[in-house]
């Protein structure tokens, strides 16, 4: 499912050229090619939106996916070393079933077989306590599902935009009482050579612990349980590998790219959970 490919190309030339005579030797003089100096730096926003894609988590085991997506970098060079901020927001909707209409809510007695019966929040500690354990039923809604990736990196490499960066990240839906998470993590960032006619970008992101609170619902079967707190936490991981295509005499480029992340759950959540899409769209760069 996942595209990712990493690649990176670095052109050096050098030419010195050399005049002897039998009178005189001139000092060899260098010439430094263009490809060695250090590129300017650059700024530039980006909007895509979603060709393909795929979800899977508690509410689809792998339904087709749209959305959208806005990108914005800038280079800041301080006291000869460059520095880039970034931001990164991804949003993926899909369609969740249910089979009729019933109360939203936690129950015991979801019809069998039904997509709208799904994991609840701290089903671990549910399970662990009631028999039989209560499921979430969620009725037919289209779910938006967000992540929101801020960072700032430090540059690696002399010539290519490679940067190593750290950041925080919300993790956001619009499904009926869930919480919001978030949590800092690290990556790296190739971004794209916008001065070049067709550029390679890339990064790959590694957050440990984006969590929210939740209270989970109010029910007399729940006994000592209703209402009760929990930490939901995720391990994450977030990605996106693309080109882009700088058209010419105009600051437009054009951009295609496999975009997604990975959710896996370390507390209380009800399920790990997958975006992936392939993204296709255009940016401006100053």
């Amino acid at each position: 499912m996942f595209r990712a490919a990493i690649f990176s190309a670095v052109v050096t030339l050098a030419v010195i050229p050399l005049a002897v005579s039998a009178q005189q030797v001139t000092a060899p003089t260098t010439v430094a090619a263009d490809a060695q100096a250090t590129p300017p730096p650059q700024r530039f926003v980006m909007i895509d939106g979603a060709v393909t894609g795929k979800t899977y988590d508690e509410f689809v085991p792998g339904t087709t996916t749209g959305g959208f997506g806005i990108r914005a970098a800038a280079e800041v060079p301080v006291l000869g070393h460059n520095w880039m901020a970034q931001l990164d927001f991804r949003d993926y909707n899909y369609q969740h079933a249910s089979a009729g209409t019933m109360a939203n809510g936690i129950t015991f007695a979801c019809p069998a077989g039904n997509p709208g019966c799904v994991t609840p929040i701290g089903y671990q500690t549910y399970d662990r306590t009631l028999s039989p354990a209560p499921t979430n039923f969620v009725n037919a809604f289209g779910v938006s599902d967000s992540t929101t990736q801020i960072g700032f990196g430090s540059k690696i490499a002399p010539i290519e935009r490679f940067y190593v960066s750290v950041g925080y990240v919300f993790r956001g839906t619009n499904a009926p009482g869930y919480p919001t998470e978030s949590g800092m993590g690290f990556g790296i960032d190739k971004l794209p050579d916008l001065d070049r006619a067709l550029s390679f970008y890339g990064n790959f992101w590694l957050y440990f612990n984006v969590n929210g609170n939740y209270t989970g619902p109010t029910n007399a079967g729940l006994g000592s349980l209703s209402g009760y707190p929990f930490t939901v936490a995720y391990r994450l991981y977030a990605y996106r590998f693309g080109f882009t295509y700088s058209l010419p005499h105009v600051p437009i480029f054009l951009d295609l790219s496999d975009v997604g992340d990975r959710a896996d759950v370390s507390a209380n959540g009800p399920s790990d959970a997958i975006h992936n899409a392939l993204f296709m769209g255009a940016g401006t760069k100053f």
